[in-house]
């Protein structure tokens, strides 16, 4: 069986240096996804705050900020709980910024 295995042209795509590889050439690219997610939800949220400006001094603003701090959170959680995920820090913090699990 092992004579198959050695003659088998596949099997050096199944190794561990090519999922290491692959794996290190993702993570970047899913910390620049995740930083552009987050810049393009943290310019919605501002947009729709200045939308929503005209709620001042009526009795709907508490119910606006009170959305706009729970859908910041929500961004901020998901944004967190998806890099912890991937173990992927933030492009503006350090490595050793996050903690170890």
């Amino acid at each position: 069986m092992s004579e198959k295995n050695e003659h088998n042209p596949f099997s050096a795509l199944w190794t561990t240096d090519f999922n290491a590889a692959w794996q290190k050439s993702l993570k970047p690219s899913l910390s620049s996804v995740f930083d552009a997610n987050e810049k393009l939800s943290k310019g919605v949220l501002a947009w729709y705050e200045e939308a929503m400006s005209w709620t001042k001094g009526t009795p709907w603003a508490p119910l606006c900020k009170t959305f706009m701090t729970s859908v910041h959170k929500i961004v901020e959680n998901t944004n967190s709980l998806v890099r912890s995920a991937w173990h992927i820090e933030h492009a503006r913090d350090g490595p050793d910024s996050m903690s170890k699990t």
